[in-house]
């Protein structure tokens, strides 16, 4: 059955000043060893590898709109309809790369990997949990891991 890390190891365990860096360099040891004696089979584990940005231009738009019978004499005479155009922009692309990871427990073997490529994450934690939904029911579907 899957089960968070947090619910194993809590951040605080191995990161307790929430810096992002792991404080405790044995901190490996003694996750191995707890999953061990707890009875897990195997380990799951998500990394971005690389992210990217990239800039690119979105031309713009010229659309045309037909002007209405009854804005006077003028305007109808004039032309039926007008033109709306709207600005070329530069945006900036990010592409974050994610990498999963299975493990077994016990051999520490690499036992499944899947990588992907997420355009525009809102953030690191939103390309982490989009792919986990995917991953997950994924290698919950090939047996990989059981359900409850």
């Amino acid at each position: 059955m899957a089960v968070p890390a947090s619910d194993v190891f809590p951040q605080a365990t191995y990161d307790a000043n929430k810096d992002g860096k792991i404080d405790d360099p044995t901190i490996a040891d003694k996750l191995a060893a707890k999953l061990k004696n707890d009875g897990y089979e195997a380990v799951l584990i998500f990394g971005v590898k690389d992210i990217k940005e990239q800039q690119r231009y979105v031309p713009g738009t010229v659309t045309y709109q037909p002007t209405s019978y009854y804005n006077g004499w003028s305007n109808y005479w004039a032309t039926t309809y007008q033109t709306v155009e709207t600005p070329g922009y530069y945006t900036t692309d990010v592409e974050a790369y994610v990498e999963a990871n299975m493990f077994d427990v016990m051999t520490s073997d690499l036992v499944w990997s899947a990588q992907t490529e997420i355009l525009n994450p809102g953030s690191l934690s939103d390309a982490a949990d989009s792919f986990a939904s995917t991953i997950v029911p994924s290698i919950t579907k090939n047996g990989l891991v059981l359900q409850k």
